[in-house]
């Protein structure tokens, strides 16, 4: 699953008016976060590392609706260590009920990292989740380190193999039960590739598929003796946009 709506894409450089010079937050909008959490590398980390929108959080509930209407029971998770992946499994798990689930947090799930810049972004800790009252399983040993992940620029066919080992690895894991990943939308589309056997090679037309995976997109990918295949257990979630608006325009 694709994480929700993002404070950075909804409002874009909402960290230059959200915060004063002592780093407090403010609430700007009724569809930011009320709070954020406060983190060592300052708010500026936020830049590369944005919240969820309170609609990021609600589609991430109806998602979960929909995950138990369909009677899909979720044994184990991995989750991306960026804030918006961490806050949409949080929310994701809630509704579904399976609070007592922890979240083993997977560097090797991050998007394709071109998209985004030379460096890694300051993700906020397991333990500083754990503060803040994310369910993280704090003994689980990445299959792919921060440190193994950032050490160098990757291809799109390193970041395939990334995606293909991290997926095979997690899945191995474990001999019973649903794994859920909850990541980016590149990650969504090619780790599903990958596991289906389907050739990736860097084209207009891969990027455009990866990038049009909407907020809490869900693909299911089931076992089919050595075998995957690829379906949607449930109806999609769309929605439009809303429009900024200046009330004094009113009067």
């Amino acid at each position: 699953m694709r994480y929700g709506e993002r404070a950075d894409n909804a409002f874009g450089d909402w960290t230059s008016h959200c915060f004063d010079k002592n780093g407090n937050y403010f609430q700007m909008d009724l569809n930011m976060p009320e709070t954020v959490p406060k983190r060592s590398g300052g708010y500026n980390a936020y830049l590369k590392d944005s919240p969820l929108t309170k609609i990021g959080i609600f589609q991430a509930q109806l998602t979960s609706e929909a995950f138990k209407k369909a009677q899909i029971n979720v044994s184990h998770v991995y989750c991306s260590p960026s804030l918006r992946c961490i806050q949409t499994c949080h929310a994701f798990l809630e509704g579904c009920g399976k609070n007592d689930l922890k979240i083993k947090i997977e560097p090797g799930l991050y998007v394709w990292w071109a998209f985004f810049g030379d460096n890694l972004p300051k993700w906020l800790t397991p333990e500083e989740l754990t503060t803040w009252g994310y369910n993280i399983d704090l003994e689980y040993q990445p299959i792919i380190s921060i440190d193994a992940l950032g050490g160098k620029k990757e291809t799109y066919a390193e970041y395939c193999s990334r995606s293909l080992v991290v997926s095979t690895e997690a899945m191995n894991a474990h001999s019973q039960g649903n794994v859920l990943f909850v990541a980016h939308g590149c990650t969504v589309a090619v780790c599903s590739w990958e596991l289906t056997g389907k050739k990736t090679e860097l084209t207009q037309e891969t990027l455009d598929v990866e990038v049009e995976v909407p907020y809490c997109g869900f693909i299911e990918v089931s076992q089919c003796g050595d075998k995957w295949k690829k379906g949607r257990p449930f109806l999609r979630l769309s929605h439009t946009s809303n429009a900024v608006f200046d009330y004094s325009r009113l009067f």
